[in-house]
């Protein structure tokens, strides 16, 4: 009897050490999940930044546009009005001249400015795609090493438990 005790003690003892080292993997397994999926979410916010920032500039451009456009017809109307109406057509044509000068000193400064815009989207989605695939990789060696250990832990257990019965049959 003292010695079916004893034997339940040790398995118990066993068991226990066996599911706290479980516990534990699974513990850190779940905090690193949560980390990864925190990063994730962080990228995620950043590409939505991203997005939002290139599509406000794409805005502003276009109120830009109708703001600048509107202004120019004011100009013409009044200069028509007041000076009648070759004021108005010699408007028209320093108008095109300005918006050709305009336009390629336009297009020197907002070109590099969209493909700088435009490479920062891409190399954060490339980026974010790489993380995933890491995290994928890293779950994948988690898991094997999860199971490595566990069955590493299970075959100790079972040496402790043959080890002991072998040490309490010592002293029948």
């Amino acid at each position: 009897m003292a010695q079916n005790v004893k034997k339940q003690e040790t398995v118990r003892f066993g068991e226990s050490l066996f599911n706290t080292w479980v516990n534990s993997l699974d513990r850190v397994s779940n905090a690193q999940k949560e980390l990864e999926e925190l990063f994730l979410q962080s990228l995620e916010k950043q590409k939505a930044n991203l997005e939002k920032m290139t599509d406000d500039v794409t805005l502003i451009q276009e109120e830009q546009k109708k703001l600048f456009n509107e202004l120019r017809e004011n100009a013409k109307f009044n200069l028509q009005k007041n000076f009648g109406p070759s004021a108005g057509q010699v408007y028209e044509q320093w108008n095109v001249q300005l918006d050709e000068v305009s336009n390629r000193a336009l297009q020197l400064i907002e070109t590099p400015y969209k493909e700088s815009l435009k490479l920062i989207n891409q190399s954060q989605e490339r980026f974010q795609e790489t993380v995933k695939n890491g995290i994928s990789q890293q779950q994948k060696v988690r898991d094997e090493i999860t199971e490595q250990i566990k069955a590493s832990q299970k075959v100790l257990f079972e040496i402790f438990e043959t080890n002991s019965k072998a040490a309490f049959a010592l002293f029948k």
